[in-house]
C-alpha cells in the first residue's frame, strides 16, 4: 500500500501587450522541466499509548515512554508533540477506564528511527513512519525552479536557431511544482522492523524525496 502526499503550487506572471503593438508582437512558447532527488534527513513517527487499567494509567505509560526516548538523547520537549488524547469510563464498570494519547515524534536520521522503533517495540507500542522531509527544502525548490526556467530558454533558443532568430524577453511564465515526500507503508515497515542489533549493521538508504518543476514560458522573438 502506497501513500503519497502531493503539494502543488502554481504561479503565473505575464507581461501585458497593448492592442496597438499586438499585431507586431511575436513569441515562442515552450515547456522547461527539471527534477532533483534528495535523501530525506527528517523523519516523523506516529504512535499511540493506550491504557484500560486503573493500575497502569496513561500518565504512568507516558513517563516510561519519555524516559525510554530520552535514553536515546531525543529532546522530548521540542521533538515530541501530543496530537490527540481521550479518556472514557466504562459504564458497566466504574473502576475501569480507557485512555489514550497520540504522539508525533520528529527525528533527524534513519538510524535514530530504527533505534526508536526498537525501544517502542520493547514497550509494546505500535508506530508507523508517516512522513519524511528535507531540512533545506526551500533552497532545493528554488534550485529546481531556476533550472526549469533555464531549460525553457535553452529549448526556445534551439527552436529559433533554424530560423536565425533568438529568444528575447520572458513575457509570460507559468510554473507548476510537485513534491513527493510521503513514504510507502511497505518501505517504512521494512526499514523500521527488520533492524537487527549488530556493530556492523548499516541502515539501507531510504526512498528519496523527488522535487520536480514544469515551466511554461513565453519568450519574445528577436
Amino acid at each position: 500500500m502506497v501513500c503519497i502526499g502531493i503539494a502543488m503550487i502554481s504561479f503565473v506572471a505575464c507581461t501585458q501587450v497593448s492592442n496597438q503593438n499586438r499585431a507586431e508582437f511575436s513569441y515562442v512558447e515552450v515547456v522547461g522541466t527539471a527534477e532533483k532527488e534528495i535523501e530525506p534527513d527528517i523523519f516523523y513517527l506516529n504512535f499511540t499509548l493506550e491504557s484500560n487499567s486503573a493500575n497502569n494509567n496513561i500518565n504512568a505509560l507516558e513517563q516510561r515512554m519519555l524516559a525510554t526516548l530520552q535514553s536515546l538523547n531525543i529532546d522530548t520537549k521540542s521533538d515530541l508533540t501530543v496530537t490527540g488524547m481521550s479518556g472514557d469510563t466504562y459504564w458497566w464498570r466504574k473502576n475501569r477506564k480507557y485512555q489514550y494519547k497520540r504522539y508525533l515524534l520528529k527525528t533527524q536520521s534513519l538510524d535514530l528511527v530504527n533505534k526508536t522503533g526498537d525501544k517502542l517495540d520493547s514497550l509494546k507500542v505500535d508506530y508507523y513512519l508517516s512522513k519524511v522531509d528535507y531540512s533545506k527544502m526551500d533552497e532545493l525548490k528554488e534550485e529546481v525552479q531556476r533550472e526549469a526556467v533555464k531549460k525553457a530558454r535553452q529549448k526556445a533558443e534551439n527552436l529559433l536557431s533554424g530560423e536565425n532568430k533568438q529568444a528575447g524577453e520572458l513575457v509570460c511564465l507559468q510554473e507548476q511544482e510537485t513534491v513527493s515526500n510521503r513514504p510507502s507503508y511497505r518501505n517504512s515497515y521494512d526499514y523500521v522492523y527488520e533492524v537487527k542489533s549488530s556493530a556492523n549493521y548499516e541502515s539501507p538508504a531510504f526512498n528519496k524525496i523527488k522535487v520536480s518543476c514544469s515551466i511554461v514560458a513565453r519568450f519574445s522573438i528577436k
